[in-house]
This record gives structure tokens, sequence and C-alpha cells, in this order.
């Protein structure tokens, strides 16, 4: 009986993706095209099939680096019952979209409705007057002296068990999944600094809350390719790329809830262990004699553990990726770190300093570096409100997706030289000035750029610092094994798993080596 309702359902998803084909068609017929090279696709489906095919592979964003060295830095994509979609690595262009003509291009409903279950009305999920004040606000978090007596004391000591953790490993001499780590230690952060809230991530690796928080984001972003009805239904029936959703999506309402109301019963009792992004909302609300929803603050939860725990893990996973596959900058980085620790360190503990952070030039250039090849959000998108036309002439009729693409932007030797698609940190230190964060747009631009820049810069040097003079790491599995994943943001499919030893073991066994022994 099962069976035959599953395969019902399989079918009412096909019929009612066939009607949306056909008026797609019926529409196309009507509407103003893009005027850049489009990408060839299937005569009915257009590119959702490639596009799907690629995703399903983790091999999605390879893809449009290609289509981008075969047809240029911007071309345009096609999907059945979706608006049609302007890809592009232009510096000039993404200026435009960013800043110049900022009030043009919008989220829209086309980022609003596939993550409205998981993001709501959130920061990242809105426009107008409701994003600007909700930035406004959250700014708060990011002062100087926060960074300095509430934050650094957050990160420093998530730093130091990260640490632990990767020394009790390399003691028990099991292996180690450095993604997994680098997602519970953001969790962790983000829970703290954020919320005040102790996820105990690190503790407890099994939380089912980081299971949810990964399915959720994959559901939704696959959400972008299918149109709504056939998502719909297939989240309706639990089938597919829903398969699980529901549940998963209950969990992590019934967390952040939980979170809110304990933030809400801390602000009425004028207690609270310490600063917060939610906790700062909460009293601006309660000095105007205002109570906000448990939906909106909600919201806001879910909104600040995505920023704050997938972009900055993934940094930091891609980076020791691409360390440990250079042995000569990962010598470079811990002959900078044991040099700047040796000359910090007052009371013979090397631990690094909150003033050392900005006294690492060459671990500012590897981080760099991994975010250029690897971005977090490889791929950003806005839709354009009226017909506009980008700098390099490209015509876009209002309700087209203008997306930009900094994964292919990394790879294009026009921009960052013929060894664009290699990891070499010293072209950052020979570089005369920064470049343009259009250019380099890994953590946005214009007056959305990322408010969590600074803070994850911070917690990537601390961990780095706190793994590369301990431990040294082996990857288990072979390089070409680690790929992105298909999400919302630059996941690893397979994780990262490790060997690893303590660092001072390491140092005998090669003093043990050179002395015959």
């Amino acid at each position: 009986m099962a069976v035959a309702l599953n395969r019902l359902a399989q079918r009412s998803a096909t019929v009612a993706a066939l009607i949306l084909v056909l008026v797609q068609l019926v529409r196309r017929l009507r509407r103003r095209k893009p005027s850049c090279p489009a990408v060839p696709g299937h005569w009915l489906l257009s590119n959702l099939p490639e596009l799907l095919r690629h995703t399903h592979k983790n091999t999605h964003l390879e893809m449009f680096t290609s289509h981008h060295t075969l047809l240029g830095r911007t071309i345009s994509y096609q999907m059945p019952g979706k608006p049609f979609v302007i890809d592009t690595t232009c510096p000039k262009n993404i200026e435009h979209m960013l800043k110049s003509n900022f009030n043009n291009y919008e989220k829209g409903s086309w980022f609003r409705v596939p993550l409205t279950e998981l993001l709501g009305d959130g920061i990242f999920n809105v426009d107008g007057a409701l994003w600007h004040s909700q930035r406004k606000t959250a700014s708060r978090m990011f002062t100087a002296q926060l960074f300095k007596d509430h934050i650094w004391h957050v990160v420093a000591k998530n730093s130091k068990k990260v640490r632990s953790i990767l020394e009790h490993s390399a003691d028990t001499a099991t292996n180690i999944d450095i993604f997994n780590l680098m997602n519970r230690f953001t969790l962790d952060t983000i829970g703290e600094i954020g919320f005040g809230a102790d996820i105990g991530s690190l503790k407890d690796p099994s939380s089912p809350f980081l299971a949810s928080f990964d399915h959720a984001q994959k559901s939704s972003y696959f959400r972008f390719f299918l149109p709504s009805p056939v998502w719909r239904v297939m989240r309706l029936l639990g089938i597919g790329t829903e398969r699980g959703s529901r549940r998963h999506f209950e969990l992590l309402d019934g967390y952040s809830l939980k979170v809110v109301r304990d933030l809400a019963k801390q602000a009425q009792e004028k207690s609270s262990a310490g600063p917060s992004f939610v906790g700062l909302f909460l009293q601006d609300a309660l000095s105007r004699g205002e109570e906000p929803s448990e939906k909106f603050l909600r919201d806001l939860v879910l909104n600040f553990l995505i920023a704050g725990r997938d972009t900055t893990a993934q940094a930091l996973s891609w980076t020791i990726f691409c360390i440990k596959g250079d042995p000569r900058v990962e010598d470079l980085l811990t002959k900078e770190l044991a040099d700047v620790l040796q000359a910090g360190s007052k009371d013979g503990s090397k631990e690094l300093s909150y003033d050392q952070v900005g006294k690492l030039p060459y671990l500012q250039a590897v981080v760099n570096e991994a975010l250029r090849l690897y971005p977090s959000v490889p791929t950003d998108s806005k839709v354009a409100i009226s017909d506009d036309e980008l700098p390099d002439g490209t015509f876009v009729p209002r309700g087209t997706v203008v997306e930009f693409n900094p994964y292919a932007m990394a790879r294009d030797c026009d921009l960052w030289g013929s060894d664009a698609g290699e990891f070499r940190p010293e072209r950052w230190l020979n570089l005369e000035e920064p470049p343009s964060p259009y250019k380099f747009p890994v953590f946005n631009a214009g007056p959305r750029e990322c408010l969590g820049k600074r803070l994850a810069y911070l917690e990537m040097k601390a961990v780095l610092a706190q793994v590369f003079t301990s431990v040294s790491l082996e990857l288990a599995i072979s390089r070409d094994a680690v790929m992105p994943q298909s999400s919302i943001t630059i996941g690893m499919s397979s994780g990262l798993p490790c060997a690893v030893r303590r660092l001072s073991q390491e140092v005998l066994t090669a003093e043990s080596r050179a002395a015959g022994l």
C-alpha cells in the first residue's frame, strides 16, 4: 500500500511539473530576454536537467566555471517555472548591482520563498525597512569594546577546546572529521556570542540539532531549482529532496523557540549572561514598550546561527584543506606563528592574544587565499525591480535574477593571473592595495556587506593558530574525494577526515630519523 501511494505521489509531482513547464513555455514567448549568451539547454526543460545532474553529483560549481570559460563573464540560465537567471563574474556588474544601483535589486520572492521556512523574516531574507532596522540593531554587537571584552573571550575559550579535542584524537589514535569539528566550534561560538546560550556541540557531537541544520539547508537549496508547487507537494508527501524535511524544520523551530523564551525571561528579570544579538532586539523592543513576537525572534536565531556557524566553519575547513595540500605553505605558517607567539609571550604560555591577531600577515594571506578559492557563499543573487542595463551592456529585464559567482571569479585568469586556480598566499603579500570588494566579494559588498566579517577572521585566526601549533593533520581520504556540497553555502560533501598527531611527536620523530634511530 505504501509503495503504491509513493508511486502515486511521484506521478502527481511529475504531472504538476509538466503543467508548469507548459505554462512556462507560454510565458517565455511573451517576456523579454537578457541580452547575454544563454547556456544551451533542453528544448523543453531548459537548463534544469543539467543543473540537477551536477547538483546531485556536487559538481555544480565547476559546471558554472566551465560555462563562464566557454561563454564569457555574463551568461544566462533558464528553468521551468522560474525567472531568467543572469550569472556574472564581472566586477563592474557586481558593483553596479550591490552598490551603484542598489535600490533596483532586492532579494525578492525568488530568494524569500525557498528560504522562508528556514529564515523567515530574518535579516538575510528580507529587503527594505525590515532589513535596515535589523542591520542597524545587529551592528551594535560589533563594537571594538565588545570584541576585546566579550567576543575574544568566547573565541579563545572555544579555540582551546578544539585543540583539546584534537590532542585527545592524537592520544587515542582515532581519526576525526575536521569539517564536523569546525561546525561544532562555530555553532558553540555563535550560540554564546549571539544568544548567551550553551549549545554544547563541542562536548556532544551527536546532537540531533547539527543534522537537522544541515538537512534543512540542503532541502532549501534544491527549492531554488524546482517550481514552487512541485517542491511543496514533495514536502507534503515527504519524498525526494524533501524527505524528512518537516521533522528537521520542526526540530529547528523547537530549539530556536527555547532559546528565545530563555532570553525573554532573562530580559524580563533584567539578568543576562552577557550581550547577545537577540538580547539587543529584546532590549530595543522593551525600551519602546513593545514585545516582539516569538516568530520574529525565532527567525533572528536561525539567521544568526547560519551566518555564524556555516560560513566560518566552511572557510576554516577549506583553509586547512588548502594548507595540507602545500607543505611549503604549512612550514611558512607554522614559522610565523612560532615567531609571533614566542615574541609576545610574557608568561611562557605562548598563547595567541587578542593584540597578536593582527600581527600575522602570512596567516591573513593564507585565509584570504583559501576564501578566494572556496568562498563560503559561492553564488549569491538579487532580483531586478525594473529594467536595467549592466556596465558590460547586458540588458536586464525586470524580474530577472542577477547572480554573482565568486567561485568562478576566483578561477578567472584575467582577474587573478595565469595561476588563478592555484593556492598561492603570496599573491596577497605582493598587492600594492587590497582588491576591490567587487573583485573579491566573498563577504558580499556594498550596503549589505557581511556584518560578521571581522568576527569570521578572528575565529579563523584563533583556531588555525591553535591547530598548527599543537598538532599535525594528515588527510585520511584522497584530496580528489573532498568536494563542495550542494547547498546554500560551500560545505564539504565528504567531510574532512584526518589523522592527528601531536606536533611534539612529529618533531621527535623527525629528530629520530635525522639521528638514524
